[in-house]
């Protein structure tokens, strides 16, 4: 299933409620599916590269550049330029991990970092 942009954005309010701690994973997990139709499964991804995203850590899955972009920029919009930083260096070292699989680079999304870092 592709992840629309609608399905980031409602999926990016639930997500922020978990880190606040307002809401368990678990619970923010069944709250995406049922809000946005995404699958429990990117449900789950989302809230842990959202975390992850927050706290400056290494991530596995991967989203579209689009939504990675957008949760880079509303992090800093909303929680402002250290958290920017920390989204930044997660998907640095996500894109450095997926790099080691030997499936190919994250030529875009790298791209998307660099120019955010000069921006």
């Amino acid at each position: 299933m592709k992840i629309t942009m609608e399905m980031s954005k409602g999926a990016y309010e639930i997500a922020k409620k978990v880190y606040s701690g307002q809401v368990s994973r678990s619970e923010g997990k069944i709250k995406i599916h049922r809000a946005t139709g995404m699958t429990e499964g990117s449900a789950q991804a989302f809230i842990t590269i959202f975390l992850a995203m927050m706290n400056g850590e290494e991530y596995k899955r991967a989203f579209n550049n689009d939504t990675n972009k957008y949760l880079i920029e509303s992090i800093r919009q909303e929680f402002g330029e250290d958290f920017f930083i920390n989204a930044l260096d997660a998907v640095q070292k996500h894109i450095d991990y997926y790099s080691t699989l030997g499936k190919g680079n994250l030529s875009g999304l790298q791209k998307i970092v660099n120019h955010m870092r000069s921006a």
